[in-house]
């Protein structure tokens, strides 16, 4: 099974860490940010297992630094290739 999940979230922290937190978060795969501003950053988490993203933003939640990360958006598109491949 393939497919694609993102998820969108807002993470915040102190304003003197959001350039620290922002260079970690882009330092995750599948992580990027696109926008970053007195502690508040707009961050979507990307890849093919949603298990694997699922981790991500659970774990951006404990980074060192940061105040709150909250989801605000979910999206998944599950294709099973070996039925596809089988029609």
């Amino acid at each position: 099974m393939s497919g694609f999940n993102i998820c969108g979230m807002v993470v915040r922290s102190r304003d003197s860490r959001t350039a620290d937190i922002s260079a970690a978060l882009q330092a995750i795969p599948g992580v990027e940010v696109h926008a970053a501003e007195s502690g508040r950053m707009v961050v979507t988490v990307e890849d093919e297992d949603p298990r694997h993203v699922s981790d991500t933003v659970h774990n951006i939640q404990f980074l060192d630094g940061v105040v709150s990360a909250s989801l605000v958006y979910q999206y998944s598109d599950q294709h099973d290739t070996q039925q596809e491949s089988a029609s």
